[in-house]
């Protein structure tokens, strides 16, 4: 899991970097707000899928077992949807606006309903292997949270612009 803390972490750090070194004279609350929902969906969003992706495809019995969930082929799909996600993540450097909005709600709908899966596997299974509670649920309902918040806060900038 220390791999995925890492993806946020440098997510935070690919945001300071970024404004240190290329914008110093375009610090506008709007500019420091858009660079730091990117790097949140670059590195929280995109990164981390990919990682899951190559995870799932890669070492599926591992992440079985670390999940205390048998391993069976649906988790090459599930594998599929991170992949989907990881180049949706990556994209997100080019492409800005609703493609920003579509990627952020497809991504929280499904990433915010794995954290309630994780409570009720909790809850009805006992399920307390680290791969359900910990870091997995933790960032299961803070991360998609914290994008829609930044994206809505973004989003109403260009509001206030408009006015």
């Amino acid at each position: 899991m220390i791999i995925f803390l890492s993806m946020y972490v440098l997510g935070v750090l690919g945001f300071l970097i970024h404004v240190w070194v290329v914008e110093k004279g375009l610090r506008t609350p709007k500019r420091m707000l858009e660079l730091f929902l990117l790097y949140q969906i670059v590195f929280s969003l995109g990164m981390t899928s990919w990682l899951a992706f190559i995870g799932l495809t890669f070492m599926p019995e591992y992440i079985a077992i670390y999940m205390n969930w048998p391993a069976c082929p649906f988790q090459q799909e599930l594998a599929n949807v991170n992949l989907a996600f990881g180049v949706l993540g990556l994209m997100s450097i080019w492409y800005r606006g609703d493609f920003w909005l579509a990627t952020i709600v497809g991504f929280s709908i499904w990433i915010l309903a794995d954290g309630l899966h994780h409570i009720v596997q909790l809850v009805v299974d006992h399920n307390y292997s680290p791969g359900n509670l910990g870091v997995n649920l933790i960032t299961d309902l803070v991360v998609p949270v914290v994008l829609l918040i930044l994206l809505c806060l973004y989003r109403r900038c260009d509001e206030i612009e408009l006015l």
